[in-house]
């Protein structure tokens, strides 16, 4: 189970590593001011902020080299 900070509010998320951030977001935890837009990680439809880095949500690589040691996420 991974415990995520979204604007200031914690979430438990029980789901599989390999889910794209972008789901997590906006299925299992009910926020959907994250949109989808290409899926590719190329469009930016789907950034957010990890640790004051933008990050797009729907590239599972690019979101573990963006997060790593961050304390949260803010969008």
């Amino acid at each position: 189970m991974a415990t995520l900070n979204v604007n200031g509010k914690s979430y438990q998320a029980d789901v599989d590593p390999r889910t794209p951030l972008l789901w997590v977001l906006r299925d299992t935890i009910g926020l959907t001011g994250t949109k989808y837009g290409c899926g590719i990680a190329q469009c930016g439809a789907c950034t957010v902020h990890i640790g004051g880095v933008a990050t797009r949500s729907c590239s599972p690589r690019r979101q573990r080299q963006a997060a790593q040691g961050a304390a949260g996420l803010d969008r």
